[in-house]
């Protein structure tokens, strides 16, 4: 049943991505850290008008079928979808600009600096720190800077709350 699901949502995004790119091409302005944190929230549909087809699909398999996601591939960013809604939204090692004032490579340091104190800190079971969390109160969101084995950015991601 979870994998009919599977397929059911993967059909549903490919046709949606046809729809989209029928509607309207997608814009060739640059994309920003802001463009792609506010497309947190939004419909699917609106995903594909704006960026275009993904470069690859992804199912994530939840707990419960209704807990299956979709990840969204566009490189240097990628969008985690569930209901045909955005809920998460990524930047990767590859993404070259600022996300909210941070880089990728950033060292711990570094992110305090520019976002200060954090109030949740991530640890592995062997107390290393791995992700820094901040409550962003004017999009109703959190963002974490992850780090990687030497303590800098290699991934940033946003999510609802």
């Amino acid at each position: 049943m979870r994998m009919i699901m599977a397929c059911v949502t993967m059909i549903s995004l490919v046709v949606t991505s046809a729809e989209a790119q029928n509607a309207s091409t997608p814009a060739k302005d640059a994309v920003t850290d802001a463009t792609i944190i506010n497309s947190c929230g939004g419909r699917l549909a609106k995903m594909f008008a704006q960026y275009g087809a993904p470069q690859d699909l992804r199912v994530k398999r939840g707990n419960t079928p209704d807990q299956d996601d979709v990840l969204c591939d566009y490189g240097s960013y990628g969008f985690r979808v569930r209901n045909k809604m955005i809920q998460i939204c990524f930047f990767w090692s590859d993404w070259k600009g600022p996300i909210r004032g941070i880089k990728i490579g950033d060292s711990r340091e570094d992110v305090v600096k520019v976002l200060g104190n954090p109030p949740i800190t991530v640890k592995d079971k062997n107390g290393v720190v791995t992700a820094y969390g901040y409550a962003l109160k004017d999009l109703d969101a959190e963002f974490y800077a992850d780090f990687d084995k030497d303590g800098k950015v290699w991934q940033a991601e946003f999510g609802l709350k």
